[in-house]
């Protein structure tokens, strides 16, 4: 007897080798596969801005890569009590001194920017459809940055906002690197302070859209919130704020990342690299 649904790993025209040059964009779950790949000695750019939930942030990432002659300070840029902050950066970017959070933000946008154009595979995790727009600036934001609730509207993107705006960029990246491949995939973390209900009508909406942007050569679909919610349905593959997938669960959907995107070939480097690295964890705690 089955007791749950098992989906193979899917299959794709290319492949992901140690001569890749691969980015990642997105939510938390984003720096879980993107600290597979460093882990695993990949040549590899994960979240650039810092953490980006919404597609429109995330969207505009990439645009701002493409060309950071784009970057608008004084529309990014602002000053809270203790802390300067960018509206297109996660918090970790924040700095209490300004030419220490402008230079940080240059340097990080000119290098990212550099690995773009180089990029083979860019893999886009949408997290949730909900935004949040700083009123005075008329400006959706990647971060709030406890800056007081009054100053922010929030409001749920449609499939159409999404789409459209994410059409023309991608149209745009495959005439700087025509041979880029576009993985979307859609974040299994539950977004739980929006509402249960308001989760799940997030995420269908996220999954119109990426089923929308799926439409050519270079753009494919991942099923990461598929693997946790259909795959491993169960609350033992949660973290202990039953938001987040563990350690277990972000394995198992490592593993079929590796299933789906290596070779043969690739597939042994990985275990040797692996390997290796448990041989120099065992030594460093021998020695300490």
């Amino acid at each position: 007897m089955l007791f749950r649904s098992n989906i193979p790993a899917p299959e794709y025209p290319f492949k992901i080798d140690y001569n890749s040059t691969i980015m990642l964009l997105g939510s938390c779950f984003s720096d879980n596969i993107g600290n597979y790949f460093a882990r695993h000695q990949f040549n590899v750019n994960s979240n650039p801005f810092g953490v980006l939930f919404n597609p429109i942030s995330i969207e505009r990432s990439l645009r701002l890569l493409m060309n950071p002659d784009l970057f608008d300070k004084d529309r990014y840029f602002y000053k809270t009590r203790d802390l300067w902050v960018s509206f297109a950066h996660h918090g970790r970017f924040s700095r209490e001194n300004f030419e220490d959070f402008e230079q940080n933000i240059m340097e990080q946008l000119e290098l990212a920017s550099g690995f773009l154009h180089r990029t083979d595979v860019l893999f886009i995790t949408f997290g949730t459809a909900f935004c949040y727009k700083f009123i005075p600036r008329d400006l959706i934001v990647s971060n709030c940055h406890k800056i007081p609730n009054h100053q922010f509207q929030r409001f749920r993107l449609s499939e159409k906002q999404i789409v459209t705006q994410w059409k023309d960029t991608i149209d745009q990246l495959l005439a700087v690197r025509p041979d880029l491949k576009i993985v979307f995939t859609v974040s299994p973390v539950r977004h739980v302070g929006d509402g249960l209900h308001e989760n799940t009508l997030s995420k269908a909406v996220l999954l119109l859209a990426t089923e929308k942007l799926v439409d050519n050569e270079h753009t494919f679909y991942f099923p990461s919130y598929e693997y946790l919610m259909d795959d491993l349905r169960d609350y033992r593959f949660y973290a202990k704020d039953l938001y987040h997938p563990n350690d277990l669960a972000v394995e198992y959907i490592e593993e079929k990342v590796a299933e789906s995107f290596f070779d043969p070939q690739t597939t042994e480097q990985v275990r040797l690299v692996a390997q290796q690295n448990k041989f120099r964890n065992h030594r460093r705690l021998r020695v300490e």
